[in-house]
């Protein structure tokens, strides 16, 4: 990936590659100038809180989540969970499959960024599927 764009998001190619190898998602939660108007952005600038969505279970086929880096926001990482099938997390920390329940990790890619290349990765959960042998 190149450098970061802006200093809101990471590298300006994660959504495009995402979408490239693991299909569209049709939700974001953040918006910044790396997503494009057509996915829905879900975030206090757009008049939600993560830790309290009002939508059904499910409701989302795939998720994108960028959270900020301090810490790995538990309870808003479940709330997105709850409301979504499948949920791509980009973080410094890899996230416990444990914490979403129902759910198997899928993919974790590696994605560096800036110039000294500090590494994020890129995970891929879904509901209801047993992937790599994953169990609750």
């Amino acid at each position: 990936c190149q450098r970061p764009l802006t200093h809101k998001w990471g590298s300006g190619q994660v959504l495009e590659r995402i979408s490239r190898q693991l299909g569209r998602p049709d939700v974001a939660f953040g918006k910044t100038d790396g997503i494009p108007d057509s996915i829905l952005a879900i975030d206090k600038n757009t008049g939600y809180e993560w830790n309290c969505l009002p939508f059904l279970d499910n409701n989302f086929e795939f998720g994108y989540w960028d959270p900020p880096y301090d810490h790995l926001y538990k309870k808003e990482g479940q709330e997105i969970w709850r409301v979504c099938k499948r949920l791509a997390i980009l973080h410094t920390y890899i996230w416990p499959r444990a914490w979403l329940i129902g759910g198997s990790r899928e993919a974790m890619i590696a994605i560096t960024m800036g110039p000294m290349k500090q590494i994020r990765c890129l995970q891929v959960f879904i509901k209801g599927n047993e992937v790599d042998g994953d169990k609750e």
